[in-house]
């Protein structure tokens, strides 16, 4: 009544929070959050941080160290209060929207989500952004840390990745629009081996859930007492509970397949067809097995049955008066609800009468139900109010069936846009997967031409982009910074590149460097020639064997953790982007141009932190380690596998300094050391521990020197 008449905003002001079901979203009122936080009325409101740096950056007053100082405590300031809004409002949702037993089973103290399509439990999933811990929180359970996305893809593009894609199923015909649009595949109708003899009843429609559940256990003892097979499917662990708990009062034996009791499927299951068996299910549960039919269950068809089939004392001229009597005949279907996807409703119906076998199916419904609720239940309420309907009174008509149909049509036609608009921003990230993977896998199984050839592309890459950050290839000679150049070359790969010094105060060649270069191209061949060559010193330094591994195992934890940190950032924009509809934006659109920039930074930030460590590397001979070393070598790696992680095959230089990474290799006098090396390759000998001051600074975040530069292209290079 208030949407109708638009006065919604009215009951906002009496509510602390809102829900809104249809967009799955809770938030919280202005009376919600003064309730929250009396004492903080700027809690929620967050600032608008380009304005206010805008202020900061234009301020004359302020030297550079105290605009940075300004601009990570605004920075610092903004993000506390958008994490504090975020987790109050994935609270409110675990609260208001996430149901127990419906939408997750707590067990053994932990939180487990329920696959809202099988009913089964997923075990190692977790609900992202924090709802996962806001859950636990609201069950009492330990809380545990937030997971992180190592690798994706959505499963539309998974199977894209097969040269031939082809399929059987029996509820395909809905979704032919989608196969053809996704996967460009036509769906073919086959006839079924035998002719279908399940009778299909109307769906029965009760005013409120306590007369539908009661109506379903009238349905299910009168079934029973006439010796028939019946199957309960129910939506959620929840309805599947509650009809239990109704059968144990009236005394009926029956068995429960659900989230909770899915180790005894094949054993409920296999037992669900025989005479007087009360099965309660939920939809999915039993997908595509046989329920093979007890002995002494009547066939339903008449005209197909043979006289030596007939059941013991009717008479073929009994026909007629038998053939509209209620006899059992083969397993019953007992839907608790409409689910939004009309296969799932079609794939419960189909656990009975397969293989020609006899059966029957029907629904039962109620206004309060979500489906009819939020969108089928004003119409057929004011029907059953003009009737006059009272309390148990039931709607039985093919008009309402159609209604319910064309509801379910509505909301799978909305699941399937969301799923196409979700298929379209993967296709984004694909692209950018397939070429890291390509990398990597070069990486990986590459052989040792390969790995090094990779290792060439990358330094040369590497040196181009910051030859490039320093020299514009465009702009005249007079405005190249050499100077900073040959200083970011020497804090990057240990090389002095003593002539650039020269070049830049414009000295005259020596006779030991007769040719210094003059133009862009020159200078930045000559540069990248000196590292491949000083690359291939250290390769022959290390032995072929020995560098091989230690290249192989350096470009595969730079590429993983820059490929993971992309993930991230990626997520945190794909959550957002949404909100650029709101200034006439295409979504989609901003989130391919703003990921394709980020992929094009994290590409130059992984070839510069590959280049980097493997001019900074080093091979200890584990042989030759101090006793004290080596403690502390077993020390980490306790702490790793304590912490449930590999042991890195490599310790990284601390970014801007100078020290380097060791890496431990067994030398060819240690044969203890070379039959350990058999399981994972390397060791790690660390020389000091690494103690960081200060708040970590997001290589994404401004310099705290002042620069105004991100901090990856300044002192974080």
């Amino acid at each position: 009544d208030f949407m109708r008449e638009k006065r919604v905003h009215e009951l906002d002001e009496a509510l602390l929070f809102a829900m809104d079901e249809k967009g799955h979203d809770a938030h919280l009122t202005d009376l919600g959050r003064e309730k929250i936080a009396p004492n903080q009325p700027d809690l929620f409101v967050v600032p608008d941080l380009s304005q206010l740096i805008h202020e900061i950056d234009t301020d004359a007053s302020l030297s550079e160290q105290e605009k940075g100082a300004r601009r990570l405590e605004l920075e610092r300031d903004y993000a506390e209060k958008s994490e504090t809004i975020h987790n109050i409002s994935q609270l409110i949702k675990a609260y208001a929207l996430y149901e127990k037993d419906v939408e997750y089973v707590v067990q053994d103290g932990k939180v487990l989500i329920v696959d809202q399509f099988t009913g089964r439990l997923m075990p190692g999933r977790r609900y992202s952004e924090g709802m996962h811990q806001a859950i636990e929180a609201k069950e009492g359970v330990q809380i545990e840390g937030e997971t992180q996305t190592l690798a994706t893809i959505t499963i539309q593009n998974y199977y894209r990745m097969y040269d031939k894609l082809a399929g059987m199923t029996g509820t395909a015909e809905t979704e032919e629009g989608e196969f053809w649009q996704i996967y460009e595949m036509d769906v073919v109708v086959i006839p079924t081996n035998r002719p279908i003899r399940r009778e299909d009843s109307d769906d029965m429609v009760y005013k409120t859930r306590r007369e539908k559940y009661n109506a379903i256990i009238d349905e299910i003892e009168r079934q029973h007492q006439r010796g028939r097979p019946v199957l309960v499917g129910t939506v959620s662990v929840e309805v599947s509970e509650t009809l239990s708990r109704l059968l144990k009062r009236r005394n009926l034996p029956h068995n429960v397949l659900n989230a909770k009791h899915h180790q005894r499927e094949a054993e409920i299951v296999a037992r669900a067809g025989q005479p007087g068996a009360i099965t309660i299910a939920t939809n999915m549960a039993g997908r595509g097995t046989d329920i093979k039919l007890g002995p002494g269950l009547v066939p339903r068809a008449w005209p197909e049955v043979q006289p030596d089939e007939m059941p013991e004392g009717v008479n073929l001229e009994d026909l007629d008066e038998l053939i509209d009597e209620d006899m059992p005949w083969g397993l019953h279907i007992v839907g608790t609800e409409r689910h939004e996807s009309r296969r799932i409703d079609r794939q419960l119906r189909g656990r009975s009468g397969r293989q020609g076998d006899p059966g029957s199916s029907r629904f039962f419904l109620s206004l309060e139900d979500d489906l009819m609720r939020l969108f089928s239940s004003d119409r057929i309420a004011s029907v059953m109010d003009r009737l006059g309907a009272e309390e148990g009174e039931v709607i039985t008509h093919p008009l309402v069936t159609r209604s319910i149909e064309r509801a379910q049509k509505k909301v799978e036609m909305n699941n399937f846009e969301i799923r196409k608009r979700l298929l379209e921003y993967d296709d984004v990230m694909n692209k950018q997967r397939e070429v890291i993977y390509a990398m990597r896998l070069r990486a990986l199984e590459g052989d040792r031409d390969e790995v090094f050839a990779e290792a060439r592309e990358i330094i040369r890459d590497s040196a181009e982009e910051k030859i490039a950050q320093y020299m514009n290839p465009d702009g005249y000679a007079d405005s190249w910074d050499l100077t900073g150049l040959r200083e970011d070359l020497m804090r990057t790969y240990l090389l002095p590149f003593a002539w650039l010094d020269r070049l830049a105060a414009g000295d005259e060649a020596s006779e030991s460097d007769a040719d210094l270069p003059d133009t862009w191209d020159d200078i930045a061949e000559r540069i990248v020639s000196e590292l491949e060559e000083a690359f291939e010193r250290r390769v022959e330094e290390w032995e072929p064997e020995r560098a091989q591994l230690v290249t192989r195992q350096v470009l595969l934890r730079v590429i993983d953790e820059k490929w993971r940190d992309h993930l991230y950032e990626l997520d945190q924009l794909k959550s957002g982007i949404q909100y650029r509809a709101w200034g006439q934006k295409d979504p989609l659109l901003e989130y391919k141009t703003e990921a394709f920039q980020m992929f094009v930074e994290m590409m130059d930030d992984l070839r510069s932190s590959a280049a980097q460590l493997l001019f900074r590397v080093q091979i200890v001979d584990p042989g030759a380690m101090s006793a004290e070393d080596r403690r502390r070598r077993e020390r980490i790696q306790r702490q790793q596998v304590a912490m449930h992680r590999p042991a890195p095959a490599m310790a990284g230089a601390v970014a801007g300094g100078t020290s380097t990474g060791t890496v431990g290799l067994p030398g060819p006098s240690s044969a203890e050391a070379s039959e350990a090396s058999t399981g994972r390759s390397g060791a790690v000998a660390v020389s000091d521990t690494f103690v960081r001051e200060g708040e970590k600074v997001g290589r994404n975040d401004p310099c705290p020197c002042g620069s105004g530069k991100k901090y990856k292209k300044c002192h974080g290079a």
